[in-house]
């Protein structure tokens, strides 16, 4: 009998304590998540409207995005511009900007952005994102509400733009 109330215990406390384990290991699991650091290479397509015309215009994007794990970060995009009709022009733009990660590994980020050769600034760019379990892949999308990105030309003024954005990142150190 005592070999018996011995074993009885023995498996009530594993079935107990496994709940719990598994618990641990989950939370241990989505900490890791919650840390955004490394240099990531990453692919977007944005879509934008002028919010005064109307008019359309289409961004296919890549580049590499370096996160401090402070809440700061450092991009630095190329890219096409895609106006309707036949026309297009290539960018390059950096940008300084800030992030915050809940501890379920959502993430936002928003940031201004600068043209290398200075020809323009935009501001009021947010993205949010999901980081895997494993911190090596990222999903962008669209900060909802939207907020209205500003361009900013010297000698020509500004305009508003409404966009949405799709991508994925990739840790590559």
């Amino acid at each position: 009998m005592p070999t018996s109330t011995c074993t009885v215990l023995a498996l009530t406390a594993c079935l107990v304590t496994f709940p719990t384990l598994s618990a641990l290991a989950e939370d241990t699991h989505s900490e890791s998540a919650t840390s955004l650091k490394g240099t990531f290479r990453f692919s977007m397509v944005k879509t934008c409207a002028d919010s005064t015309t109307g008019s359309t215009a289409h961004f296919y994007i890549n580049g590499t995005i370096v996160y401090d794990g402070q809440g700061s970060g450092q991009l630095a995009q190329q890219g096409t511009l895609v106006f309707p009709g036949p026309s297009s022009t290539l960018f390059d733009e950096t940008a300084e900007l800030t992030y915050t990660v809940k501890p379920n590994g959502s993430f936002s980020q928003e940031g201004s952005f600068r043209a290398v050769d200075r020809s323009y600034t935009l501001t009021g760019v947010k993205i949010n994102g999901h980081i895997d379990p494993h911190g090596s892949v990222l999903i962008f999308s669209t900060a909802i509400p939207q907020e209205k990105e500003t361009i900013t030309m010297p000698g020509r003024g500004l305009s508003e733009y409404l966009c949405g954005a799709s991508g994925t990142a990739v840790r590559i150190r």
